[in-house]
């Protein structure tokens, strides 16, 4: 029998990407339905929580980095409980608490639940280590807290099926589930409820999603629905689940934003082959001429990767190619860096370091000068923007987003967070946009 809430105190520290983010505001929701309240720093709390990444080996190291600053905390407060959880606690398990016997409990991604009771003095009697994937735990009927007031994420889907060579992502959280239907739109509309107008859906491949004969443009369409929600994006879809109904309802539909971050990877065939991506380059190409016809002034982002093992002079020379023929927005650029785990990197034929940079290299001299002019082009538009915070560097403007997810910043005296404006864009600096109040 739980002996109730014993710690008050939580500090939650996260790492990695969009759906870590989620993730620790559906931890933070639990934890503060259990009665617990957040505090700023790890000093003042009763129970630390680190929310992981293990996209790559640095990432591991920084965390090790992070953990290991808290293990005076814990002989000044004896109630203190470090959990270390997420993708990094699935790939390494037992290993961390070996490195850092200091952590009380290690917890994969499908365990969460546990997270109420490690404020309970009972934790004690826990496995520490609990790894387990559940096909079953999709988090259905709870909530993360928001990020945001105005802006909120929520996942449809967990896990990934597609097994990349180059991918950590489905030994870290498994086979793809997907949330229902019903409790996606429920979860929105109390976003929204609670002030949201911008929802962002989250998967490892979002668009992929599906329930019994539904697919994710039926998804799309009810959540446009929902009254008070101005705006909608999904990341990440993956090229292969662009047929032409979901083509057509971002298109038709207003509340869907028209940008779309499309991951390439690779402009080579047969790079994309060795990457088990299950497209190729014309595939690829036709999924974006298909986006721009329905859509000519749809935002189009990316990643890519320089330097996939085996990777020839000649094969890199087809990822430029196909940058400069789709002209995208904006990209995430990488060196490729070895997993251990994948299979790419027990793959023969590695780029060695040095070229593998100045591959990167060229492709970030090629994708500034494209993200340039394609920002100067936007000049003399009027966009609507959502504006998010006040600029890092100047408090006196504030940081805003087109439709199309570009940067801008205008005059603070626009407006507030979460506030929608029209602007006029004026300029560029560096590739962020610069905007005045439109004319009405």
């Amino acid at each position: 029998m739980s002996s109730g809430p014993l710690r008050s105190r939580y500090h939650l520290v996260t790492f990695g990407c969009q759906m870590n983010e989620y993730d620790s505001g559906l931890v933070a929701e639990m934890l503060e339905s259990a009665g617990a309240r957040p505090v700023e720093t790890p000093d003042e709390a009763d129970l630390i929580v680190v929310n992981t990444c293990s996209v790559r080996a640095k990432a591991d190291e920084t965390v090790f980095r992070t953990i290991s600053n808290y293990a005076c905390l814990k002989k000044r407060n004896p109630l203190l409980r470090i959990a270390v959880i997420g993708c990094m606690a699935q790939a390494h398990g037992q290993a961390i608490r070996d490195r850092a016997p200091y952590v009380d409990f290690v917890l994969g991604p499908d365990r969460y639940l546990l997270m109420p009771r490690l404020l309970e003095d009972g934790a004690d009697g826990l496995e520490p280590v609990q790894t387990a994937f559940d096909r079953m735990e999709n988090y259905q009927g709870l909530d993360a807290k928001p990020a945001t007031p105005f802006s909120a994420m929520v996942a449809v889907q967990r896990g990934c099926n597609h097994r990349c060579s180059y991918c950590i992502v489905p030994y870290t959280r498994g086979p793809e589930k997907y949330r229902a239907a019903g409790d996606v739109v429920r979860e929105c509309r109390r976003a929204v409820e609670r002030g949201a107008v911008e929802i962002l859906l989250l998967g490892q491949t979002v668009n992929g999603w599906r329930e019994g004969t539904e697919r994710f443009s039926g998804l799309l369409r009810a959540l446009c629905e929902i009254d008070g929600l101005r705006r909608i994006r999904f990341t990440s879809p993956h090229p292969i689940h662009f047929g032409d109904d979901l083509v057509e309802t971002i298109a038709r539909e207003e509340k869907i934003c028209k940008h779309v971050h499309l991951p390439m990877q690779s402009g080579s065939t047969r790079v994309l082959r060795e990457m088990r991506r299950t497209y190729t380059r014309e595939r690829y190409l036709d999924t974006v001429r298909r986006l721009r016809a329905a859509m000519p002034e749809i935002a189009l982002t990316t990643d890519l990767i320089a330097g996939f093992p085996s990777e020839t002079e000649e094969e890199f020379r087809e990822t430029l190619s196909a940058m400069e023929e789709i002209r995208f927005d904006g990209a995430f650029l990488f060196a490729y860096s070895e997993r251990p785990g994948t299979d790419a990197a027990t793959m023969p034929g590695a780029v060695p370091e040095e070229e593998r940079q100045k591959r990167l290299r060229r492709m970030i001299d090629l994708q500034n000068a494209i993200t340039e002019e394609k920002a100067r082009a936007q000049i003399g538009r009027v966009e609507e923007l959502l504006l998010e915070r006040p600029s890092r560097r100047d408090p006196a403007m504030m940081l805003g987003r087109t439709d199309g997810f570009r940067k801008v910043l205008v005059p603070k005296a626009l407006g507030n967070p979460g506030e929608f404006v029209r602007a006029k864009l004026t300029g560029i600096s560096g590739w962020t946009l610069l905007g005045e109040r439109a004319d009405a």
